[in-house]
């Protein structure tokens, strides 16, 4: 080597180290925007100025911008939003307006024309096109500048406002809409990556968090430098509590509100410590590939139907998760795991992924990561399916799979058409692609378990975009798959066009099933069948979706008794009810009522038989115990016409025979000493109309029902009687959802039948829990009834949190007044003379509460008394259940 001369590995090393240093010193690609805005508690609640200087980087002119006003989504109410779900959308149960408008758009200094902009699949008014005054050649830069004002709603979720906590996951400003290289514009996913400077005026009272950026109660104007993310999402609060978790090099810190109307009784340990010891666990059994970093900010939010929302520096996390019962702990706890990991992996992600693959990919391939810590941190845990099948003999539960009516659906069921019915939130408002785990599966459901396991391996975080990597990983071209599934999930069916079991080939038995696919666009999936044999193994078969129909065969040892579509449930259909041949029989406890006043009691339950899946025909046995008699009703419902969800129907029919062993005692004070005893058999027919999808507080209800009943010695009563009638419900909000105004007119006729007594236990009553409140269900009886009640229910606010032993919480309140009025008699014409009604008056307490913290339920006690010609007691009713 010369004299003074360097080895050639030093030489390397410094020019590694210059080229280094150029690469660092050299300016973002990115496009860069400044935003000067301040945000006030009261409306506009954010105003301000967003400047950037855009740059044509496609092959083609372009004469015109883009902005998102994703504000604008909340200007109309949701028409998605019913009694099931509003009071997780509407903290008040009310909507509230949110908006954004823009005064003015500069281009280079001058003031450009605006005009709104539509298009298939974005909410009106959240495009707004701003034309240049010179088409701007490919190369070329204009300055823009754009000032606005954006009043957030009162609203849960990750845009909104609610008790002085401000929530704005993306979307509070103007937002440049990622340009396309042919000129045009993607308004149906995120922004383009971008670096942000801003500049934020607050009031002093605010503590602020911008994209993990902590400001607590500044008293001049924040600044903050933002890199490499699609959006800005702020949060800000009177008051954020925060608490750290050191795990794995990595500094988690939560921020969270201190609690308001709050109240925990359980056992072991608090709500604080659950939450630190999840994050603590899920950071630290992290699954490979995914890293950490120095710190991680968890911000709590009020959010209801989501439990979480992709803040682009910071995971948004619901107020509510984990606090719910121990056994359920897990499936939020994977949920968060999935936020978590999603945050951690973003930078990396971000990079590579354009803006409409960005969003499905990160939420897709998080929930693969939280899959794996699941099974790594909780191998034995049950899937919510496990107990599904454990407990599906309750139909509250058989319903949880066919139309769920929880909030944090997600955390539970995982295959759902769309990641957020309500299109509420920055990532999926301007969309209807299927949730990013749910094309996932589909992939691996596609490569199969060995090839999707080396994809993810690789494609986690390698510099290639997901979709070209994955394709490159698996050796074939997945465009056909993945032009398939980007796009709105479509209407599919499942079933069995032919099915010949157990054609005897020797010792042994063949099998033959053909397995038919209705769609609402052209798709291919595999599809999986499996033979059911007892005493042997099941047998798998899988068509490979080609075509409408496929046709399979096998041979088994044992006699087949059962050929099951989809045995592991990976396939999302309109109907599983003729996924079975023969069909599964299902026996469920369908409901149970508990009522209880000062003079009567009952308690009844229905057991239903049907084909699993099966909502439209089955099998009723109505078991009831009152202080008139014990008895059942068995015989056939029917089930059609327009659904109010998946499971009910409008139009419902029980025809049915009726036995009862008659109470001796139960009287009519008027006459006490008559007595009937014996027993009711006979036949009864039930006609109900109804609109119901939920039983509690409907806002709109409009039900009907026919009745009719015959009890005949033929058929072994103890008297010969008949009755029949129609009751009417109507239920309406008035000015407001929280006010509601409920009325039920009833009208009833019986009749003895030739020389019999009529039973007193069939008569109807003047009072009780179903006729006149405030009156003793024995009070007065009478063959018919003309009955009217009303009655009028303030929801009550604040929202409370008032637990017991995560079994019971108490969420908010509801008051009850109620007047109730008619006459019950053995002339029917008497019961129509309103001189002969009675009346009685109440005021009552509804508690709407969270049973094991996620299933919404009602209880309600009621005080009444008679108000009319002959005053009584004070009755006392109780009722696990709306009584109309």
């Amino acid at each position: 080597m010369p004299a003074g001369g360097r080895p050639s590995w030093c030489r390397f090393t410094i020019f590694m180290v210059a080229l280094a240093c150029d690469v660092a010193a050299a300016p973002s690609t990115r496009p860069h925007h400044r935003l000067d805005v301040t945000l006030s508690r009261t409306a506009p609640h954010i105003r301000g100025t967003v400047e950037t200087t855009f740059t044509n980087r496609g092959a083609h002119s372009v004469d015109a911008l883009v902005f998102v006003l994703f504000a604008n989504r909340f200007a109309t109410p949701d028409t998605g939003v019913t009694d099931v779900n509003r009071p997780f959308v509407y903290p008040y149960e009310e909507f509230d307006p949110g908006s954004m408008t823009v005064q003015d758009v500069l281009i280079d200094g001058a003031l450009a024309r605006v005009a709104a902009l539509t298009q298939p699949g974005v909410p009106d008014g959240c495009l707004l096109r701003v034309a240049l005054p010179r088409p701007l050649a490919p190369g070329a830069t204009a300055a823009v500048r754009v000032s606005f004002e954006t009043t957030v709603p009162t609203r849960f979720g990750s845009f909104g406002r609610f008790e002085g906590m401000l929530t704005a996951v993306g979307g509070w400003y103007p937002s440049l809409a990622a340009p396309r290289p042919d000129g045009t514009w993607e308004v149906h996913g995120l922004p383009e990556l971008a670096d942000f400077d801003v500049r934020l005026r607050v009031e002093p009272e605010l503590a602020v968090v911008l994209n993990g950026q902590e400001f607590g109660h500044p008293d001049s104007p924040i600044h903050a430098e933002v890199r490499g993310v699609r959006y800005l999402s702020l949060v800000a609060a009177p008051s954020l509590v925060r608490d750290e978790v050191d795990v794995a090099s990595t500094r988690v810190v939560f921020l969270h509100r201190p609690p308001v109307r709050h109240d925990r009784r359980a056992f072991g340990p608090t709500e604080l410590e659950i939450m630190r010891d999840t994050l603590r666990r899920v950071v630290e059994a992290r699954p490979p590939g995914v890293p950490v970093r120095d710190e991680l900010i968890v911000v709590e939010a009020p959010l209801r139907l989501a439990l979480s929302a992709p803040g682009e520096g910071m995971v948004v996390l619901s107020d509510r998760a984990l606090k719910l019962f121990p056994l359920l702990r897990p499936f939020h706890e994977a949920q968060l795991a999935q936020a978590i990991y999603a945050e951690l992996l973003r930078p990396r992600w971000a990079e590579r992924e354009s803006p409409g693959d960005f969003a499905w990919t990160s939420e897709g391939l998080s929930y693969e990561m939280a899959r794996t810590y699941r099974q790594a941190t909780r191998p034995r845990l049950r899937s919510v399916q496990d107990w599904i099948e454990l407990f599906n003999v309750f139909a509250v539960v058989d319903r949880f799979e066919t139309a769920p009516k929880i909030p944090f659906v997600d955390a539970f069921f995982e295959r759902s058409p769309s990641p957020d019915p309500l299109h509420e939130q920055i990532t999926t408002f301007n969309n209807d692609l299927p949730p990013g785990h749910v094309i996932i599966s589909k992939l691996r459901h596609e490569l199969g378990d060995a090839t999707f396991a080396r994809v993810v391996d690789r494609c986690l975080g390698g510099p290639l975009p997901f979709r070209t990597c994955a394709a490159k990983t698996a050796e074939r071209d997945l465009g056909p798959f993945f032009a398939q599934w980007l796009q709105p999930y479509p209407d599919v069916n499942y079933d069995f066009a032919g099915v010949e079991l157990n054609q005897r080939e020797g010792d042994r038995f063949r099998s033959t099933v053909t397995v038919r696919r209705e769609a609402s666009r052209e798709i291919h999936e595999p599809v999986d069948v499996e033979l059911r044999s007892v005493g042997g193994q099941p047998v798998r078969m899988r068509w490979d979706g080609s075509g409408d129909q496929g046709r399979l065969t096998a041979v088994t040892e044992q006699r087949v008794h059962q050929a099951v579509i989809d045995p592991d449930r990976a396939l999302i259909e309109t109907t599983r009810a003729d996924d079975a041949r023969p069909p599964t029989p299902q026996v469920v406890f369908d409901t149970a009522e508990v009522e209880v006043s000062s003079t009567e009691f009952g308690i009844s339950g229905l057991l239903v038989g049907r084909q699993r899946y099966d909502y439209r025909k089955d099998i009723g046995v109505a078991g009831f115990y009152t202080n008139r008699s014990v008895g059942v009703d068995v015989g056939p419902r029917l089930h059609w016409g327009e659904q109010n969800d998946p499971t009910l129907y409008r139009h419902n029919l029980f025809a049915f025979y009726d036995i009862q062993a008659l109470d001796g005692s139960f009287k009519d004070e008027r006459h006490p000493e008559v007595r009937t005893r014996g027993h009711l058999n006979g036949l009864g027919l039930r006609y109900d109309y109804n609109n119901l999808a939920a039983f509690d507080n409907p806002t709109h209800e409009r039900a009907v029902r026919l009745f009719g009943d015959w009890f005949g010695r033929e058929v072994g009563s103890s008297f010969d009687y008949a009755d029949w009638g129609a009751n009417l419900v109507l239920t309406h909000a008035l000015w407001t959802p929280r006010t509601i105004v409920a009325g039920e007119v009833t009208n009833g006729f019986g009749e003895r039948i030739g020389s019999s007594r009529a039973p007193l236990q069939a008569l109807f009553s003047l009072g009780g829990s179903r006729s006149i409140r405030g009156i003793g269900a024995e009070k007065q009886l009478g063959r018919n009834i003309f009955l009217v009640r009303t009655e009028l229910r303030q929801t009550i606010y604040p929202e409370l949190d008032l637990n017991l032993l995560d079994l019971l919480v108490l969420r908010r309140g509801q008051a009850r007044l109620f007047v109730d009025t008619g006459e019950v008699s053995n002339s029917a014409g008497a019961t129509y003379d309103p001189r002969n009604w009675a009346v009685g008056v109440g005021v009552g307490l509804g508690a709407v509460y969270d049973f094991m913290g996620f299933f919404p339920s009602l209880a309600y006690i009621e005080i009444a008394t008679r108000a009319d010609r002959d005053p009584g007691d004070v009755q006392f009713l109780f009722g696990t259940r709306q009584s109309f």
